[in-house]
């Protein structure tokens, strides 16, 4: 195995990417090296295997074992290269604790050689682990002490995601225009495709879906380096299908959330898979109460991923909300809110906490009164409402007056829709 590998056209597609249609957009997928080249009785390491398959989404479980076997020997950690594609595969596989355990060991070594980069994959830990404030320190005091400008044309662009993914658009773009993305582009054609894809999810948080777009689209065109083969950039065929339906393309839209959905299912961590179902869901189910969400939702909370929750939530709450569902509702924006602040988002934050209020004091204008909650409890628990009728001693008309102002007052559709309502306790 050499230094770098490409799809050859002719081959068939291995299992998680894209549908043809798709792969004549983006292009062909190669990687470049960015750091010295490995030695010739070094090469074919198993550190390269496992970003190979990180690169093409797939074998999950064996890119980790291969990332493990690199980082457990002493032949591939004395290279940069090789420690940095171990713990990114990890990274990205999810697989925090181990890449804690090895930036730990590094962290703790005597050998200083790998300090700057050891750091940059501690920013880059601590960003999925939700401490995106730790980031931002970290990150600050790398670019303001570290000697190397590789370290620093890497730390910049992470530094832009992270206060991106806190909600802090005005000030990753100060570091935009501080530090020049175009210049950072021009001068590290191996880092394009990563600046690209974090400039991309700036442009779409800021409400610039067509530059975002754009951003993305050039980024899936380009070779894949071995640096840009991180988050930002695995889950760059979502980010472009979210700016294209913002930009109201629907067509390109679906198809780059299908090559999503479709490499991350051949990946198979649950947190690019629960990332994916959100994707689809924003593309193809925009406006109603989505069980995709749902299970977006379920995924990213088994991933342990706090910026991934904070997103769905929020974002099923408000589809709740306007549903009339107000305390299924209620529960999404404190699940958004507690995993935003968790995260140091502020921003979405506030925003579940607004939602709240209002939602809060539409239910005291419209509390139950006793008989219309012994009704709605009854009803809950399977009793028809002739059967209500006789315990309570009313007519069927009474009951069927009472449930009408529930479900007014709860703003929900029927009787199906209250089996699945938590009824406020008095």
């Amino acid at each position: 195995m050499g230094n770098s590998w490409k799809t050859d056209d002719t081959q068939e597609a291995p299992r998680g990417t894209a549908p043809r249609a798709v792969r004549d957009l983006v292009g062909r997928v190669e990687v470049e090296t960015i750091w010295d080249p490995l030695p010739k009785s070094h090469e074919g390491c198993p550190a390269t295997a496992a970003l190979t398959n990180l690169i093409r989404c797939t074998d999950r479980l064996g890119a980790v074992r291969q990332a493990e076997i690199a980082l457990a020997d002493d032949s591939c950690t004395r290279y940069a290269r090789c420690v940095w594609h171990g713990v990114t595969v990890l990274i990205c596989a999810g697989e925090l604790l181990s890449a804690d355990g090895h930036i730990s060991r590094f962290e703790n070594s005597a050998d200083d050689r790998l300090d700057d980069v050891v750091a940059l994959l501690r920013a880059q830990h601590a960003k999925h682990a939700g401490d995106v404030s730790g980031v931002r320190e970290l990150l600050e005091r790398l670019i303001s002490s570290t000697p190397h400008r590789f370290v620093r044309d890497l730390a910049v662009p992470f530094l832009v995601e992270a206060l991106a993914t806190a909600g802090d658009v005005a000030a990753a773009e100060a570091v935009l225009d501080e530090y020049d993305f175009d210049e950072l582009l021009a001068g590290r054609p191996a880092a394009r495709p990563l600046l690209l894809a974090i400039r991309g999810e700036l442009h779409l948080a800021a409400g610039r879906p067509a530059a975002a777009l754009a951003d993305m689209l050039a980024c899936l065109r380009g070779p894949v380096s071995e640096v840009a083969a991180h988050s930002a950039v695995v889950r760059r065929r979502g980010v472009a299908a979210l700016a294209a339906a913002a930009d109201g393309r629907s067509e390109l839209a679906s198809a780059l959330a299908d090559e999503e959905e479709e490499a991350a299912r051949g990946w198979g961590g649950l947190a690019y898979v629960g990332w994916a179902q959100y994707v689809r869901a924003m593309v193809d189910e925009p406006d109603r109460p989505s069980r995709l969400l749902n299970d977006a939702i379920d995924l990213l909370d088994a991933a342990l991923s706090p910026a991934g929750i904070a997103a769905s939530s929020y974002e099923q709450g408000v589809r709740l909300m306007e549903s009339g569902d107000g305390t299924a509702a209620r529960e999404q924006f404190k699940r958004a809110g507690q995993m935003a602040r968790r995260i140091g988002n502020t921003k979405v934050a506030e925003l579940a906490e607004k939602m709240l209020g209002e939602l809060t004091q539409s239910l005291r204008q419209t509390s139950l009164t006793m008989q219309e909650r012994k009704i709605a409890e009854m009803a809950q628990a399977g009793y028809s409402n002739k059967q209500i009728a006789e315990r309570l001693v009313l007519t069927v008309r009474t009951i069927e007056f009472h449930l009408s102002n529930v479900y007014r007052k709860l703003r929900i559709s029927g009787r199906r829709a209250l089996m699945n309502t938590t009824l406020e306790t008095p």
